[in-house]
């Protein structure tokens, strides 16, 4: 099963997925679960939304599982296609997320309804990395109300085999801080929107990255400027300025009291609009399959310091927590990897979740 899972993921990191241009992973998915053993004996059906695709294991009377997933990557930065070194396996999608998907599949195809615990659900879909109103599984769970039934929602974000409960929310903002043109030669005659914005701009800057314990897990309350532009020529006194600032809060902020959070630090006479923004994830530290999954994975559980699908679970009453074989901190990074050793550890971890015990 390891070399197989291995080859697997290799074949998923090397079909391109970036937002949006999902069709062929999906197609791949697809394919897959419709050729599976599982699908092949009758012990499930597949269902497709666009660039999503969901497998439902044949309802048997049992609390529902959704083990979930995205499809979709960040663009390649000179990480297209999947390389092996080692124990290690490169690629743009490798941990963020597609590791997480190869443990899906794997688990789908193997299912055996006589042996399983729970009703099973896999939901693989699209846009995730974009804009939350885009995102593929908000859709889902509009177009399949059976999906907020669920008992527990397992995302397989990468967490380094830890257990991540929650997520901080998210806020984009840009803020706009006006001047007058005016020719280079003589300033005197323009207002600088760069130089009025500068103390502000060397100010929220320097917002700390604040630690705050929910329900005994740290996450991060944090600030970035993340884009900026101004300026129309090189001799022109640029008469705008249009920052974006991106604010991660725990999930003891709801969405209304980050955005005031926000807007405060922000001068009134500078212009500022919402962009977009996404609730937080609610940290299911007490429920009793949470709890469960803690103690027979004996993994580490900590706060998800990053946005993920925990919160559209958590605003459908769906209790729900990220795990899987991808490293967090790799996410988006060039340098990108899985190590191999964790996909096997994950599919066995979940597999012993899922089944009965044996004998």
């Amino acid at each position: 099963m390891t070399t197989g899972l291995v080859e697997l993921l290799e074949r998923l990191v090397d079909i391109p997925s970036v937002t949006g241009d999902e069709a062929a992973v999906a197609d791949f998915v697809t394919a897959r679960l419709r050729d599976s053993p599982a699908s092949k004996a009758g012990h499930g059906e597949l269902a497709r939304s666009g660039h999503a695709v969901v497998w439902r294991a044949t309802p048997r009377g049992l609390p529902l599982v959704v083990l979930a997933g995205h499809l979709d990557t960040v663009p390649a930065n000179h990480n297209a296609g999947a390389r092996r070194d080692g124990d290690r396996l490169y690629g743009v999608g490798a941990s963020d997320m597609k590791s997480g998907v190869a443990v899906m599949l794997a688990l789908g195809e193997a299912h055996e309804p006589p042996r399983a615990r729970f009703d099973l659900a896999l939901v693989f879909y699209d846009a995730e990395e974009g804009p939350l109103e885009r995102n593929g599984l908000r859709r889902l769970l509009g177009e399949m109300p059976w999906l907020r039934q669920a008992a527990l929602g397992i995302l397989l974000e990468p967490t380094a085999l830890a257990a991540e409960l929650g997520c901080v929310g998210s806020v984009n903002a840009e803020v706009v801080v006006t001047g007058q043109s005016a020719h280079s030669a003589r300033p005197w005659l323009g207002v600088n929107a760069v130089g009025r914005a500068a103390p502000w701009l060397a100010e929220v800057t320097r917002f700390p990255s604040t630690p705050v314990v929910v329900e005994g897990l740290e996450f991060h309350e944090t600030l970035q400027l993340t884009t900026l532009r101004a300026g129309r020529a090189r001799n022109v006194v640029p008469d705008e300025l249009v920052a974006n600032l991106n604010y991660r809060f725990p999930p003891s902020h709801g969405l209304d009291q980050a955005e005031a959070r926000l807007r405060a630090l922000v001068p009134r006479d500078f212009g500022f609009r919402v962009v977009d923004r996404a609730p937080p994830g609610r940290v299911w530290a007490q429920h009793p399959l949470v709890r469960e999954f803690l103690a027979r994975a004996g993994c580490e559980a900590r706060g998800k310091q990053g946005w993920t699908d925990v919160a559209q679970f958590s605003e459908a009453g769906v209790p729900a927590f990220n795990y899987g074989p991808g490293l967090p901190e790799l996410a988006h990074q060039r340098d990108e990897y899985c190590p191999l050793g964790n996909l096997e550890h994950a599919r066995r971890t979940l597999a012993a979740f899922l089944q009965a015990e044996s004998g």
